[in-house]
């Protein structure tokens, strides 16, 4: 859904201010999508929090992905962003549920904004809000930047660092806690689960992903998987439902947990928050874990893992080469290639290390 960007910077009936000293007493965070990078922004409502002790934090987030924030002490609301509805926003009916949510933005009066997304959809919805200071990227995407107050130039090279620049911006001191928190259904649906199904002392395999070039070759998660099951850990694979053909050699292994049909993202984070070690291509799994503590082998191939790697935990990555100026996650050309350089040995190494088998 790009660019329902139909108000104009004026359509609040006020012109740009700068930053005042008063303490905001309602405060809107804006990151819809993706899952990896809404669990990887929690460290900016932390800090919000930390400022503004009594301020109201509510975050707006794509529907699918509630479960991610929904229980986070810094929050007083989730506010879903259904994008699959929006999509077809020019229609009437889909007008007519763009102009409901922008309404319900402008209700909510906020004192303060800050775009996380910084597309346009994003500076749009920021705008809407009508608040007195609405925060993004000065280099937002699709004239996203058209709807902030305060304009933020950042240098970063980290995306959560990035985000946590913009509230820098205006005094807040980071506070860079990445901790997540799991809805009490999933926990019990968990808790279930391992009980019927006898599930102990596992570690947690993400071997898909929605780009083909992310994806570390699946009978190379097999020879791990069939490793971890000869030092007596049960393998639990993980990813979203509709992902079960990629791994179909994966999941058919004799012992192997498949997770995939029943998934839902509080269930992949209560997952992941109990196991021993996860193994994963770049995908939401690895930022998941990251908010558990939980011990991390991250594949990373056309991705930069310095931009968007596990944050904090470079030294959990394993990457290939690349010239990163030369290659884009989005070209199907790439296939396998560049991730079929991580070799299987070196995983299998990590493995032990980290599961104390030296």
């Amino acid at each position: 859904m790009h660019g329902f960007l139909f108000f104009r910077p004026s359509a609040c009936g006020y012109d740009v201010h700068p930053m005042t000293n008063d303490s905001p007493e309602r405060i809107l965070f804006i990151r819809p999508s993706a899952l990896g990078d809404v669990c990887r922004s929690v460290p900016v409502v932390a800090s919000l929090h930390a400022a503004f002790p009594d301020a109201a934090i509510d975050w707006l987030v794509q529907s699918e992905f509630i479960d991610a924030v929904s229980e986070h002490p810094a929050l007083r609301d989730v506010i879903p962003f259904p994008r699959r509805e929006l999509q077809r926003w020019y229609t009437p009916s889909g007008f007519k549920k763009v102009k409901s949510l922008t309404n319900t933005l402008k209700q909510a009066s906020y004192d303060l904004v800050i775009d996380g997304q910084g597309l346009g959809r994003s500076g749009m919805l920021a705008l809407s809000t009508c608040a007195k200071q609405r925060i993004g990227p000065d280099h937002a995407r699709e004239f996203g930047w058209l709807g902030y107050t305060n304009r933020v130039q950042t240098t970063s090279p980290h995306t959560v660092d990035n985000m946590l620049e913009l509230i820098e911006s205006i005094g807040v001191q980071p506070v860079k806690d990445m901790r997540l928190y799991t809805p009490p259904y999933a926990e019990a649906w968990w808790s279930e689960y391992r009980a019927e199904h006898g599930v102990h002392d596992y570690v947690v395999l993400a071997p898909t992903s929605r780009w083909s070039s992310k994806q570390w070759p699946v009978e190379r998660f097999c020879t791990v998987a069939h490793h971890l099951q000869s030092l007596g850990k049960q393998v639990v694979v993980v990813g979203a439902p509709n992902e079960e053909e990629q791994i179909n050699e994966l999941i058919q292994l004799d012992g192997v947990i498949n997770v995939l049909p029943e998934l839902s993202v509080g269930g992949l984070m209560a997952v992941v928050s109990h196991s021993e070690l996860l193994i994963g291509n770049d995908s939401a799994a690895i930022h998941i874990g990251v908010g558990y503590g939980v011990p991390l082998i991250a594949l990373y191939g056309p991705t930069n893992p310095i931009e968007v790697g596990p944050y904090g935990q470079l030294s959990s990555v394993i990457s290939a080469p690349v010239n990163y100026s030369n290659v884009h996650f989005k070209d199907h050309s790439i296939g396998e290639s560049i991730m079929k350089q991580i070799d299987t040995e070196t995983v299998v190494q990590r493995t032990d290390d980290l599961l104390g088998m030296q």
